[in-house]
């Protein structure tokens, strides 16, 4: 009776440090992509940023266009007294 208690004991034991293996791994991968995507993000704003400066025309012309479509959208939204 007392040997199957510790055998289960042992088992639960093990399992447990099993888990936090896992948990930690897990938690070390994360950190990993966490940096990369980072990494990444800040490439690629980089590259908008110089390509804003680059050529700012097409920005400026969609942020007009995009303003105008909005006034229209509210503007008719509104009742005609």
């Amino acid at each position: 009776m007392q040997d199957t208690y510790i055998r289960e004991k042992q088992d639960v034991s093990k399992t447990i440090e099993q888990g936090e293996e896992k948990l930690k791994s897990t938690a070390h991968d994360i950190q990993r992509q966490l940096v990369q995507g980072r990494e990444q993000v800040q490439k690629l704003i980089g590259q908008a940023d110089k390509q804003l400066h680059e050529n700012p025309w097409p920005v400026v012309a969609g942020v007009a266009v995009s303003c105008l479509f909005l006034g229209f959208i509210v503007g008719t939204g509104r009742s005609r007294n």
